[in-house]
């Protein structure tokens, strides 16, 4: 029975396989190779990805896993600011809107923020609950004007669209709560207490899934590789018996039927793989481990690495965090600063979206302009400045040979740092004000 439901399994994926061949000659999407329309059926690539394909990816693939955290890590390193008026106003004064404000924009705030950015970026889009202290059901619309307790982020699974109206327009949501114990709960959340972030729509690129087939790859050659060094190690043994051995007679020395040899043969096996010092006798055979010779997997891999470093636009270096070389890693690092701050732009207008959701609810109040700033992650560091004014430093003392200065002492003390009337350095406080923000985030 066992040797027959073997062989209906065999046919039966068989058969399988072939329906995907056949499928992929009649769907040319399946891939880009035109001439071979089943490659991506046999590279084990699927053809559309769904949120839990992403999700998995990010939960178990470390290159996705690392791609993500240290993205949004580094955007989120600091908190914006939502500020009145224009960024490049030259008023430093707080003004009576942005102190009313800090009630609501807290560290905690921007905490929950970062954390659905993160999920965004792993399922194409994520959400915000809002949780307004009117006292109503979370099905009711909201009462105008009441505060803001937190907010919660949610993955996009959780959500799904109840109803619309006849423009379209979402009326209600379902939101699937887990509980502690593990059951899930069902919910109907009106639109108001709701703030999506990302592209909800059907053709939408999520971020990790042009890299998912190099990914899919990687875990081959992880998986691959490993497998090979496991089978090395357990040293599978084979055993070849000269033609003159009688195997009646064998198995009459063990007192067993000759198709119960083989039974006696696996528990020698296992007596010499779990034994340090075990001797295996044998009379006219002759035994042999079952070894092959493992391909060094870097260059494989390192391909995948790279295709996925491109589809996320990060270094390489920066995702696994290797350092060859103090150039090549700060290079690498500038690249990324440079890389988060732009999309720091992407997310002020998240952000604007938010202010102005909530200027609706009359949770915050209704402002002519508005800012959201960040501070400026391509910014030269307190060594790099001072490496600056000594440059410029050596280009006085070159040029006063010819009896010219290029660079006055205030603009060198600019350039370091510091106040050009000599007050204390500019960098300094501002590192130090930096730290105090990014602990407070944490607790």
């Amino acid at each position: 029975m066992n040797k027959n439901l073997q062989l209906a399994v065999n046919h039966a994926l068989n058969d399988a396989r072939l329906a995907r061949a056949r499928m992929g000659l009649l769907n040319p999407s399946m891939g880009l190779d035109a001439k071979r329309g089943t490659a991506w059926c046999e590279y084990g690539f699927k053809e559309e990805l769904t949120f839990d394909d992403l999700y998995k990816l990010y939960r178990r693939g470390g290159i996705a896993y690392g791609a993500v955290n240290k993205l949004v890590g580094l955007c989120w390193k600091t908190n914006p600011e939502v500020i009145e008026g224009d960024a490049d106003d030259d008023t430093k004064d707080e003004t009576a809107w942005e102190r009313s404000n800090k009630r609501v924009f807290t560290h905690r705030f921007w905490r929950s923020f970062a954390e659905a950015d993160k999920r965004r970026l792993v399922g194409r889009w994520a959400a915000l609950l809002l949780h307004v202290r009117d006292g109503k059901k979370p099905n009711e619309p909201v009462t105008r004007g009441r505060g803001l307790a937190k907010i919660s982020p949610v993955w996009a699974s959780a959500l799904k669209v109840k109803s619309r109206d006849n423009n379209g327009n979402i009326t209600m949501w379902q939101y699937t709560e887990t509980q502690a114990d593990g059951n899930p709960v069902q919910r109907d959340i009106h639109p108001d207490r709701v703030f999506t972030i990302g592209d909800m729509s059907d053709d939408a690129i999520g971020f990790l899934e042009p890299g998912y087939n190099a990914c899919v790859s990687l875990e081959k050659v992880e998986g691959g590789s490993g497998e090979s060094f496991l089978k090395n190690a357990a040293r599978q043994l084979n055993v070849n018996f000269e033609k003159e051995i009688d195997f009646n007679n064998l198995a009459s020395l063990y007192g067993v039927s000759v198709s119960d040899l083989q039974d006696k043969f696996n528990e020698a096996a296992v007596e010499v793989n779990r034994g340090n010092d075990v001797l295996l006798t044998t009379q006219g055979a002759s035994v042999t481990p079952l070894v092959t010779a493992v391909a060094d997997p870097g260059p494989t891999y390192d391909v995948n690495l790279q295709t996925f470093a491109a589809s996320v636009d990060e270094p390489v270096k920066i995702i696994v965090g290797m350092q060859t070389g103090e150039r090549a890693s700060s290079e690498d690092q500038k690249y990324m600063n440079a890389r988060c701050q732009s999309r720091r732009q992407d997310l002020s207008f998240d952000i604007e979206d938010l202010v102005d959701k909530l200027i609706v609810l009359r949770i915050v109040t209704p402002v002519t302009e508005k800012t959201v700033v960040w501070d400026d992650l391509t910014e030269a560091t307190g060594g790099e400045k001072l490496d600056n004014a000594a440059k410029m430093s050596n280009i006085n003392q070159t040029s006063l040979a010819s009896g010219g200065q290029v660079f006055t002492v205030e603009e060198i003390r600019v350039a370091a740092g510091y106040e050009p009337d000599g007050g204390e350095p500019l960098w300094e406080g501002e590192d130090d004000d930096e730290e105090a923000e990014v602990t407070d985030t944490t607790q």
